[in-house]
């Protein structure tokens, strides 16, 4: 059970932990970025905030996820003291949609459904915002596990750079679909599309 000291966004909380103030990443969503002015971030924030601004939560890690992510935020799902699933609820509300980063974790296949419920009632993000989702698309006659798995990344100076397998920064590349990044088959799709090839 840990305090809630500040709502970053839809999808980051910063939570007290043994005295120790500790940001954390909410598993199996991703919602607007408030500090990128993001299409109903303010929104998605402020259902945050009426969730769990100020409040006692428990916070629960998930064997199957890193104990952090690469912003060294904790990785946890949240549930306010009536049981409520605060992950599940900002995806049922249509304030953030379902995310996974690399393995599957408990409750995707719920919040993925809670999220194709929102999606066809045009709920949130999905009626107010142009969303394009991203997933990693089958490829006919490719690598070797069947998916596009070159990462099309924006870095802060918005210049649009891809990863492949075997990069350096490859692993730690986290692709944010509110920002325009996207997952490419070939690297030939990459840069027809704008991007150029990461230099290490």
């Amino acid at each position: 059970m840990v305090r809630v000291v500040g709502v970053s966004d839809g999808d980051s909380l910063r939570v007290s932990v043994d005295g120790v103030t500790e940001r954390l990443r909410i598993i199996g969503i991703d919602a607007p970025e408030l500090s990128s002015n993001d299409c109903y971030a303010q929104q998605s924030a402020s259902k945050m905030q009426s969730l769990v601004q100020s409040s006692d939560v428990r916070i629960v890690a998930d064997p199957t996820q890193a104990d952090r992510d690469v912003y060294d935020r904790i990785l946890r799902h949240v549930f306010t003291l009536d049981g409520t699933d605060v992950g599940h609820a900002m995806i049922v509300a249509g304030l953030a949609k379902e995310y996974t980063y690399d393995k599957a974790y408990a409750s995707q296949a719920q919040f993925r459904d809670a999220e194709a419920v929102a999606r066809e009632a045009g709920l949130g993000i999905w009626g107010e915002c142009d969303i394009v989702r991203a997933e990693p698309v089958p490829l006919v006659g490719g690598d070797d596990d069947g998916q596009c798995v070159i990462k099309g990344n924006i870095n802060r100076k918005k210049e649009k750079i891809y990863h492949v397998p075997g990069q350096r920064h490859y692993d730690e590349t986290i692709i944010d679909e509110f920002n325009g990044e996207r997952w490419f088959c070939t690297e030939e799709e990459a840069v027809d599309a704008g991007w150029r090839k990461s230099k290490r």
